[in-house]
């Protein structure tokens, strides 16, 4: 195999032919990706193009890119994949949708290896008449992103009513929680607490046998044992829950409103840095009251929400499947505005996002693997036209 340097154009082109009709050798196929691999750096790349070429190259990019995945719908060939489409502009004045175009599913991994290949392409002959800069733009990207983000991990903190705490590092740990609430033989008034810190997720089952899935930044406390008229726990953050049918009824405390069932299966986000409570109920039937004590009875497939302020704004129909992605493995998006996708990155990747410029009013519509490295999901936004440049375990988001 010729190495990069001594690569002609004409066998460029040859090689990547062979690839796309899928005749490459093992050999080939490799070098392809070797080049794959190195475009994380193109945007220094693009820093030497003028803005003529930047545009033609992006338009043709994404033509490409359209015209590929109209082939893979045509070829039904989508429905085991993780998808992904493109954001859906909004018209500025707020006050409703403009011409929105039709938005396409796509594969994750079908997209950035389409935009990746074409990039190769339209790049080779600049590659090969400036390999110096090519090269220490590759160099300088290295430096800055030698630490890749990696996605979550399930992890918890076990804390008792004593104060004493074990790190829960794995799902059979859980074990851990009963044998230390036995080994002191804790009252079953005595209150403990789970929590999951940015970065990770647990999956635990309470004394009463309900389980409970908590996603990063959330945490859960309850009895030793639910003894009395009620099970009651209190939570923060994000939390599933399948409940234990008892006779006993089982209630949810947050800081501004209370869910009350007896057995079934849902989703409450309440999280400080969102602007409102949401439950979400898969099954069953459940309660929910704000500070004015009102009950709102919820259905499957139904939502309420309540502001921070205690306000209840109502009850609606929503996909259920968007709202417990996060337990599924997944961030899955239906017309979500980028603040709103980057808080979800910003707690499973445990960064701190900030804003440069102003911020684009699109919505977002996707479906992406919550164990993909957040470079990943970053290079599947930039398709939105948005840069992102990460330092450290800084996000800095551009338009």
């Amino acid at each position: 195999m010729p190495s990069n340097h001594k690569l002609e154009k004409e066998q460029f082109l040859k090689i990547l032919s062979k690839y796309r009709a899928g005749t490459a050798t093992p050999e080939e196929k490799q070098f392809l990706d070797a080049y794959n691999n190195s475009f994380d750096a193109r945007e220094n790349v693009l820093e030497n193009m003028n803005a003529d070429d930047k545009e033609k190259l992006k338009s043709s990019i994404r033509n490409q890119i359209m015209a590929d995945v109209k082939k893979d719908q045509e070829n039904d060939s989508l429905k085991s994949r993780s998808y992904l489409a493109k954001p859906i502009n909004i018209k500025s004045n707020g006050k409703g949708f403009g011409n929105t175009p039709v938005f396409n599913s796509i594969s994750l991994i079908r997209l950035i290896s389409a935009a990746a290949c074409l990039v190769v392409v339209s790049f080779a002959a600049y590659l090969f008449i400036n390999k110096g800069a090519v090269n220490s733009a590759l160099d300088n990207a290295s430096a800055r992103n030698s630490l890749p983000i990696t996605p979550g991990v399930n992890k918890a903190i076990f804390t008792m009513a004593n104060g004493s705490k074990v790190v829960l590092d794995d799902e059979k740990d859980e074990q851990l929680i009963y044998q230390m609430m036995d080994s002191v033989n804790e009252p079953t008034e005595a209150y403990n607490s789970v929590v999951t810190p940015r970065g990770t997720q647990y999956k635990l089952t309470l004394p009463d046998g309900t389980k409970v899935w908590l996603n990063s930044a959330s945490s859960i406390r309850f009895p030793s044992s639910f003894t009395g008229a009620q099970r009651r726990v209190e939570m923060t953050g994000e939390v599933y829950f399948e409940v234990a049918k008892k006779a006993q009824p089982f209630i949810v405390q947050t800081e501004i409103q209370q869910v009350e069932v007896l057995g079934t299966h849902f989703n409450i986000n309440a999280y400080s840095d969102e602007a409102e409570i949401k439950t979400t109920l898969l099954e069953g039937s459940v309660k929910v009251s704000g500070p004015d004590q009102k009950a709102n009875i919820l259905k499957p497939g139904q939502q309420s929400a309540i502001t921070l302020s205690g306000y209840f704004k109502g009850i609606t129909e929503v996909d259920v499947e968007m709202v417990v992605a996060w337990k599924n493995g997944y961030f899955k998006f239906n017309r979500q505005d980028l603040k709103t996708v980057m808080r979800q990155i910003s707690r499973w990747y445990d960064v701190e996002v900030e804003y440069s410029g102003t911020i684009p009013e699109d919505e977002y519509v996707g479906k992406i693997k919550r164990s993909e490295d957040v470079s990943d999901v970053l290079n599947v936004l930039r398709l939105s036209k948005l840069n992102f440049t990460v330092e450290g375990r800084k996000i800095i988001v551009k338009n």
